[in-house]
């Protein structure tokens, strides 16, 4: 086992110092040996970057936003799915908005379009476009009024998107294709304003971008600071659709609001405005909104995702203020799990830090590993593997299932609600593969 760990970690740390180790050249001989790109992420008249956004009730809206290069008028295409291909004939056209983005040398349009009035529990087909162009048709199925709910949820993708992070949602995809939602932890890349990256980012996830909703929350590397200053992505609101939190703060807009699935309200935070606030009255709307989402949830479970973990896999990597601003409220509020990225290692507890039963799970999916340690408040650290999870949420139950990339089983976990009462943890395994 230890012949394995440290022979992993060499490989891994090969691939970070890569670079360290060409030899010292010219300038126009480093250009020459300078690996290509292996794919031009150019943005045409055939609509890319399809993705299914996570909306504010998933049972009857749908957001859908792509981007491609011209201006002409952009549409969504939309019609209840059949198998007969005559479907489209039924198909309702409905005009997008359209934002360009011109960032250094880069100019692109996005298209963007929120559906509403769409029937719960039913498979629907779209495509987007204009008449220079069409995507294919894709499927998804809108949310439930009740019922059992699946989702996967991924931490940290970063770096290694294309060549790495590319098999461990398709892996998550292909043994729960009928997830409701995907959950994306934070530093989705490693550059913010990296178009390269975030083109790695789409076309690792394909289609499955386009047909299950995505749920994503901002890490700090979704950051930039040229001034000093952190500035979200100019892709982040571009490029994603997702619900007003109208928290009164645009620094906290398209990143900080929640959606209502099944019987379990979904809130994403933002970890790097509470960090990195640039003002108190940042923190405080943010305080006040959660305090808000949470005092006024009527459903039974609660899943709030955020980057910066309030518990770390290894000893100085303290987020004073998340603890600080968000715990209590978790506390108070009887939150159920909180789902966390950041650490680059993978890290679960519960039992001997929360009052309620608040299951707290650090983890990472992409290539970048950190060194962890076993700490206090966690029945569990690991690292150095890339993994992802599927839980599962019925009436009294959330089971909880982590898998390596290479799809065995590596930890599970079941919640038991009792009302009045903490949860309580059964049917606790950890599988040590490696």
């Amino acid at each position: 086992m230890e012949k394995k760990t440290i022979a992993r970690r060499n490989f891994l740390g090969g691939l970070l110092k890569a670079g360290a180790l060409l030899p010292l050249t010219s300038t126009a001989a480093l250009a020459a040996a300078a690996p290509r790109p292996e794919h031009d992420y150019t943005a045409s008249a055939i609509p890319d970057r399809v993705i299914l956004n996570i909306t504010k009730d998933p049972s009857t809206m749908a957001a859908i936003t792509w981007r491609s290069n011209t201006t002409a008028p952009a549409y969504v295409e939309y019609a209840i799915a059949d198998a007969h291909p005559e479907f489209t004939a039924k198909a309702v056209r409905v005009t997008a908005k359209t934002d360009a983005l011109q960032h250094n040398t880069l100019q692109v349009q996005y298209h963007s379009i929120t559906l509403t009035g769409l029937q719960p529990d039913t498979l629907y087909a779209y495509r987007a476009g204009s008449e220079n162009g069409w995507s294919e048709w894709f499927q998804f199925r809108t949310a439930a009024a009740g019922g059992k709910l699946s989702f996967i949820y991924l931490g940290d993708a970063q770096t290694g998107i294309r060549p790495f992070w590319s098999r461990v949602i398709r892996k998550a995809y292909s043994r729960l294709p009928e997830a409701q939602l995907i959950i994306h932890a934070g530093d989705l890349v490693n550059r913010a304003n990296n178009d390269d990256e975030w083109g790695q980012w789409f076309e690792a996830g394909g289609y499955i971008h386009s047909s299950v909703p995505s749920l994503v929350t901002p890490g700090n590397h979704e950051y930039t600071h040229d001034d000093g200053l952190p500035h979200l992505s100019v892709f982040w609101k571009k490029q994603f659709t997702l619900p007003e939190g109208n928290t009164g703060h645009d620094a906290l807009e398209g990143t900080v609001f929640y959606t209502d699935i099944q019987g379990v309200r979904f809130i994403s935070l933002n970890t790097m405005m509470m960090e990195e606030a640039t003002s108190t009255a940042l923190l405080t709307a943010q305080q006040q909104w959660l305090e808000d989402a949470l005092s006024k949830n009527p459903h039974p479970w609660t899943v709030v995702t955020m980057h910066h973990p309030v518990f770390s896999t290894k000893k100085g990597r303290y987020n004073e203020k998340v603890r600080t601003w968000c715990k209590p409220l978790f506390d108070k509020y009887k939150v159920d799990i909180v789902l966390q990225g950041h650490d680059h290692a993978y890290g679960r507890g519960m039992q001997r830090i929360a009052p309620y039963g608040t299951m707290y799970v650090v983890s990472v999916s992409g290539s970048k590993m950190y060194e962890h340690e076993q700490m206090e408040w966690a029945d569990i650290v690991a690292g150095h593997q890339q993994l992802y999870h599927l839980v599962t949420i019925d009436r009294k139950q959330l089971v909880f299932s982590s898998y390596l990339a290479t799809g065995e089983l590596f930890d599970t976990f079941t919640l038991e609600k009792h009302p009045g009462r903490r949860n309580r943890i059964t049917d606790s395994k950890h599988h040590p593969h490696l």
